[in-house]
């Protein structure tokens, strides 16, 4: 009995219990990070990024003075106060396995370290450690970009999580309440197009100032609420999604549908620079936070090497991370230290492509084309390459879905990816997710089978 009792786990308690003891152990959970994550730290960190206290230089100087008193892996590099940039520029890049074989001799672990997991659409684990000096920031920067967008920190929130809230099969009340951060989660692992009305009823009643979250799950409610032509009656001052890509047609539905802006976000567990969208649809990125190098992998496409000043526990250090960014420039290099940057659109892992036949690579930036002028009448697409000439494209039809969006789907893809190709069509009523509950619009299982 005794050892029953000792493997028993929390998880195990909290789907046991009724919905309203959960609604207490969730809240409960949020008293928690509540007290980690927002101290004085925090307070002044969000008070220093209001009034825009941020000297770049100093800040550079600042972080290589504590890579190389604190770091053993840069106890040699040079710091050269006049000349700051030249002595970062010396810095080897950092690959994943760096910090995953690397990960003690990286890390100066002072003050109460976590440890922050990511697995990315690699499905490779990585663990890196933060403190609560490194907590406090980002929540401070990611409190920062909601205030200048309207969003008051710690106003009502709805947000849209993969994490594991409610069973899979429990479709009723797919949503649970964290009172202290005033926070209404709600389980995208559980949402189907035919329950999606209660996530809309359930917002509807708790009126959050600001949506969060997962975009291919917030769009399923914009889509409930466009087809039903239903005028939301709160004020939503903005929505900030996050973790999956986001899609041009999902921004301009949950634009429409909630009457707001759609404030794109992109960071990483590792602790990445942020990078942010503005209500003019132009990218920001947040130099209080890193420093970003852009090296040219093709027209208009950039590759992102993260520098972040958000993790002194495991500093992120001249970071190949291996996200797209799609900038107005024809240069081969450029870094956001020294220049202005317009960035386009955020594309994401250099992983989501698909090949052409012929073996060049088909960007995620170019695949979007082929739901251009269909996202009326599908719910959701995902398109896999099993191999180098065969496909297969999941579609959650919507209402109007006929065999010539199938047709126009079918014919673009051969022109985009070979006129040879076999294409296998799978209609289904929800779109399987990963195990953080994201939606992969790309599945490319060739990998890098091809040179």
């Amino acid at each position: 009995m005794l050892r029953k009792i000792k493997t028993f786990k929390a998880h195990d308690i909290y789907y046991k219990s009724p919905v309203f003891i959960q609604h207490i152990m969730t809240s409960a959970y949020g008293y928690k990070l509540k007290r980690e994550r927002y101290r004085k730290i925090y307070k002044n960190a969000l008070k220093r990024y209001v009034k825009g206290d941020f000297d770049k230089e100093q800040k550079l100087i600042h972080f290589m003075k504590h890579l190389k008193s604190n770091i053993e892996f840069y106890k040699d590099i040079e710091v050269d106060e006049d000349n700051i940039l030249k002595s970062f520029l010396k810095l080897p890049f950092t690959v994943k396995d760096d910090l995953r074989n690397g990960l003690e001799e990286r890390s100066w672990k002072e003050g109460i370290i976590r440890i922050s997991r990511t697995s990315g659409t690699t499905g490779a684990n990585l663990i890196v450690y933060d403190s609560e000096y490194d907590r406090e920031e980002r929540m401070a920067y990611l409190d920062y970009i909601k205030y200048i967008n309207g969003v008051i920190p710690f106003s009502k929130r709805a947000s849209f999580t993969g994490q594991e809230l409610t069973p899979v099969n429990h479709k009723d009340k797919m949503w649970r309440y964290n009172q202290p951060m005033r926070q209404m989660l709600y389980s995208t692992r559980c949402m189907r197009p035919d329950n999606v009305r209660k996530i809309y009823e359930s917002l509807k009643r708790f009126k959050p100032v600001s949506l969060d979250g997962m975009p291919y799950s917030m769009h399923m409610v914009a889509q409930y609420i466009l087809k039903n032509d239903i005028e939301i009656d709160w004020d939503v001052k903005a929505i900030f999604p996050t973790a999956e890509t986001l899609l041009p047609y999902i921004k301009r539905d949950l634009e429409k549908a909630f009457n707001t802006v759609v404030i794109d976000q992109y960071s990483s567990a590792e602790g990445a620079p942020f990078i942010f969208g503005s209500r003019s649809g132009a990218y920001k990125i947040g130099e209080e936070t890193g420093l970003v190098e852009f090296h040219k992998v093709s027209d208009r496409m950039y590759e992102g090497v993260m520098t972040s000043f958000i993790n002194y526990a495991t500093p992120i250090v001249r970071y190949k991370i291996g996200d797209l960014f799609e900038i107005d420039s024809d240069k081969e290099y450029f870094n956001s230290f020294k220049e202005d940057i317009n960035i386009i659109k955020i594309i994401g892992k250099e992983t989501d492509y698909l090949y052409h036949t012929d073996g060049h690579k088909v960007m995620l930036n170019i695949v979007l084309f082929l739901m251009d002028e269909q996202e009326e009448t599908i719910v959701q697409a995902q398109f896999i390459q099993k191999t180098m000439n065969e496909f297969v494209v999941n579609i959650v039809k919507d209402i109007g879905y006929t065999d010539m969006d199938e047709h126009l789907i079918r014919e673009k893809m051969y022109r985009m990816l070979g006129e040879n190709i076999q294409i296998t069509f799978n209609y289904t009523d929800n779109i399987s997710k990963t195990k953080s509950g994201k939606v992969r619009y790309i599945i490319n299982e060739v990998g890098g089978a091809v040179a």
